[in-house]
């Protein structure tokens, strides 16, 4: 049993933690990092988590086996440097970082240092992602022309004057910047690298200074096409289509995996409710024990963070932006 220290637990912090406490059989968490230690007080204690107040605690913690942050995401290439140094694995909430150049550092500290940084791209580990990737591997679509899909919720609905989630320089690009970026990164997995983009920013809803509606184009390398909007003010939607020279693929919702090939009729497949959060934390304590490696490279990741960076840029300017090589 591998024990796993998390710093923040907000309300994402504390769903790691419930994804794996009494329900995974490889990994618990047993020290939790908080500012605020009184306002989580009857939640560590229903989970079983010491709290304290300082993130050096945690990197001194000998019988910690690795860290997971759930921190503001300005946070994370400090974080990641600090664990490095102090040789703890982690694994980090997305965005992994905010520019392209900080999160090269903190890469470059735990290449230095030999520490396991992983990166928390949950949707990965969902069973209608492993198909789509099997039937791409497959031939079952030909060539990918086209990829376009939607990741929206309201949750911005909730954000007020104070919250780090309400502070432009934390949610750089609305939607995109916590949520959005999950599907980009699936976009990345199922068809390559991302040339440019072009987006547009628009605040419709909100009080607070955040774009609520992040919508734009893309290029891909290979020369596919793709369409991506991101809205945190409206109701819940998840749709990823590709669309291939021999056939399609639509995921909707997490579980529900629609399928085309050819002239032929369009099929429905019903995958089973998972913990994508438990099998990735599971995923990273079984890298840490040097079993398979953690499913998302460095590669990817510093690539997503390239795709968020290059929004941003076009989100102000209106114009395409370049995606950092």
């Amino acid at each position: 049993m591998r024990n796993l220290a998390i710093a923040g637990l907000g309300f994402w912090g504390q769903n790691l933690v419930a994804s794996v406490q009494g329900a995974s059989e490889s990994v618990r968490f047993t020290l939790g990092v908080a500012r605020h230690p009184d306002a989580i007080r009857a939640f560590a204690e229903r989970r079983a988590l010491r709290i304290v107040g300082d993130y050096a605690d945690v990197l001194d913690a000998p019988d910690i086996d690795g860290i997971v942050l759930a921190t503001p995401d300005h946070l994370h290439p400090e974080q990641v440097t600090a664990a490095a140094r102090a040789g703890k694995p982690v694994l980090v909430e997305k965005p992994f970082a905010l520019d392209r150049a900080s999160a090269e550092r903190a890469i470059a500290a735990s290449v230095e240092h030999g520490t396991l940084v992983a990166f928390a791209h949950n949707r990965r580990f969902l069973p209608a992602v492993a198909e789509m990737l099997e039937r791409i591997g497959a031939g079952f679509v030909g060539r990918i022309l086209h990829i376009e899909g939607n990741f929206s919720s309201n949750y911005g609905l909730r954000f007020k004057p104070g919250m780090w989630r309400a502070d432009p320089a934390e949610t750089v690009a609305g939607g995109m910047t916590g949520m959005g970026i999950h599907q980009v990164d699936l976009m990345i997995l199922l068809g390559g690298k991302i040339a440019r983009v072009q987006a547009k920013a628009r605040r419709q809803i909100l009080d607070v200074a955040i774009d609520d509606n992040i919508t734009m184009l893309i290029d891909f390398e290979n020369g596919a096409t793709g369409a991506f909007t991101t809205l945190i003010t409206s109701s819940p939607m998840w749709r990823l289509r590709i669309l291939g020279s021999s056939g399609w693929l639509e995921m909707i919702g997490e579980s529900r995996l629609l399928s085309c090939e050819g002239s032929g009729p369009v099929r429905e497949v019903t995958f089973p409710v998972v913990s994508t959060e438990r099998r990735e934390i599971e995923a990273f304590v079984s890298a840490i024990g040097g079993g398979e490696s953690y499913p998302v490279s460095v590669e990817d990741a510093l690539h997503g963070v390239s795709v968020l960076e290059a929004v941003v840029a076009s989100g102000q300017s209106g114009n395409a932006v370049e995606v950092a090589p």
